[in-house]
């Protein structure tokens, strides 16, 4: 090539140089300005989820939209009971977009809740407001959450909350439980801790005190007081039996320790019995205390307690199953194994089943009982984990199998397969805690008996663990799974 040539080459080579540094070269997509339009979405009642074009925002009402492109948008709202309400809405520059639905106005978010009580007629409160009575059908009333409370004379109310959708028929049907003679108080209804009640006691003040295999209760009429160990001292929550004492006082037994209330205040009154599990307690004429333990029988002295067991006293058995205490103060220990155990003083004697001379008796006793009138009543148990046992009383030196007195079939064959677990003597009558319900022989000799299931009891379960009786005549129960109850008016 010649140097003019090569001259003129070059030349055209720096000219495309310059030119492609003095132009940019376009290189595909041009980003495009974002758009900030805004749209203020709401409604009422408030707190529906915003969706756009189908998806979720994450955002509820009211809520504020930004950066809006321009444009036809769907705006969707989805609140919990009512009916999805799509919007359409056309998007621009210009200001003040707003979108409210108001879920009220669609009549096709009513619904209708139907209202039955047993037994009928009682007063409707509809959101704490009386409305009508049963039965009774709330027509086209707007999707929402309702409280409701059925109340009738003589019974107690009963209530529940529900949720009406949109376009549904709730059906509500409450039984009242009728309380003019028998009442419960179950973990449902009341602050009862345990459905397992394995005891009761009446403070001269006729509060009422329910120790449960949860904690303690306290009932003083209308308020509840509950002691449990993440509240007090208890050790352990299942309370194995109560007494109330001389003083007011009401001593606590648990399956670990007993413990003691005065003045509404709880203190640890196991001492040396720490780790004990308490089976019964009994307290004498001069105000001493009594217990049956799982190891034997202690009796409170000062700050300490004595134990008696097999091997440092007269008593034959280490598994108490009652304590109780005379008018002499002579104590009474029903054992499992061996009949009766008695202590006078530091002089032991004892009362084998086999010497009350009736055929089929078992060798335990479960419960002993003094009657106002100097009759011993006690409530034999077998030996073995089948429970069951007879009723026998001591009258004139001479024992008697009650279940010979009782007449009716059904009942004598009640009490042959029965289990006697407390036995009361209050105004003369003979009140019995019974594995298969309510046993009352009154001041006149006539006997009653209220079991579960039938017309004469409306409690469902009556495998009863003690019994108890307040200021005003009332029979309190403690029962295997349904709680306590009060039995009102059967006493004659």
């Amino acid at each position: 090539m010649s140097s003019k040539a090569r001259i003129i080459a070059i030349t055209i080579s720096l000219s495309i140089f310059f030119i492609s540094c003095e132009k940019p070269v376009f290189t595909g997509y041009v980003e495009p300005k974002p758009e900030n339009n805004k749209l203020q979405v709401s409604s009422n009642p408030p707190g529906a989820k915003i969706y756009l074009s189908g998806k979720n925002t994450g955002l509820t009402t009211p809520s504020l939209l930004t950066w809006l492109e321009s444009g036809k948008k769907t705006i969707g709202l989805k609140l919990h009971l009512f009916r999805d309400t799509t919007i359409n809405i056309e998007v621009t520059a210009e200001p003040n977009h707003e979108v409210n639905v108001d879920f009220y106005a669609n009549p096709g978010n009513y619904g209708n809740i139907s209202l039955v009580s047993t037994p009928l007629s009682a007063t409707i409160y509809l959101n704490k407001s009386k409305n009508n009575t049963t039965p009774c059908t709330f027509s086209r009333i707007i999707a929402g959450k309702y409280s409701i409370v059925m109340a009738k004379v003589g019974h107690r109310p009963d209530s529940t909350t529900v949720e009406l959708s949109a376009g549904s028929t709730l059906q509500v049907n409450l039984i009242l439980e009728d309380t003019t003679k028998w009442v419960s108080y179950n973990t449902e209804n009341s602050l009862v801790k345990s459905n397992l009640v394995n005891s009761i006691a009446i403070d001269n003040n006729n509060n009422t005190w329910i120790g449960s295999s949860d904690g303690l209760s306290k009932l003083d009429g209308r308020n509840w007081k509950v002691y449990t160990s993440s509240n007090s001292v208890l050790k352990s929550n299942v309370i194995t039996v109560l007494k109330k004492d001389k003083q007011n006082r009401i001593w606590v037994g648990t399956s670990n320790g007993i413990y003691l209330i005065e003045n509404n205040v709880m203190r640890d009154a196991s001492f040396n019995l720490q780790d004990q599990s308490v089976v019964d307690i009994a307290e004498s004429s001069n105000g001493t205390i009594w217990t049956a333990l799982d190891g034997g029988v202690a009796k409170l002295s000062g700050s300490t307690w004595q134990l008696y067991t097999s091997s440092n006293s007269g008593l034959k058995d280490n598994s108490p199953l009652c304590i109780e205490i005379d008018n002499l103060d002579k104590v009474w220990i029903g054992s499992r194994h061996y009949g009766i155990s008695i202590l006078d003083n530091n002089n032991w004697s004892y009362i084998p089943t086999s010497s009350m001379n009736i055929p089929g008796i078992e060798s335990g006793v479960n419960s002993i009982c003094f009657a106002e009138d100097g009759t011993l009543w006690v409530g034999t148990i077998t030996r073995s984990l089948l429970d069951y046992g007879k009723l026998v009383y001591r009258k004139n030196n001479v024992w008697y199998d009650y279940s010979k007195e009782v007449l009716d079939p059904i009942l004598k064959l009640a009490f042959n397969s029965n289990l006697f677990r407390e036995i009361v003597s209050y105004k003369g009558n003979i009140i019995l805690a019974t594995g298969l319900g309510l046993g009352i022989i009154n001041n006149s000799g006539k006997f009653n008996f209220f079991r579960s299931a039938t017309a004469n009891s409306r409690l469902y379960e009556l495998l009863l663990r003690s019994v108890t009786v307040d200021n005003y005549d009332n029979i309190w129960l403690s029962t295997y799974s349904c709680g306590a109850a009060k039995a009102k008016k059967i006493l004659n």
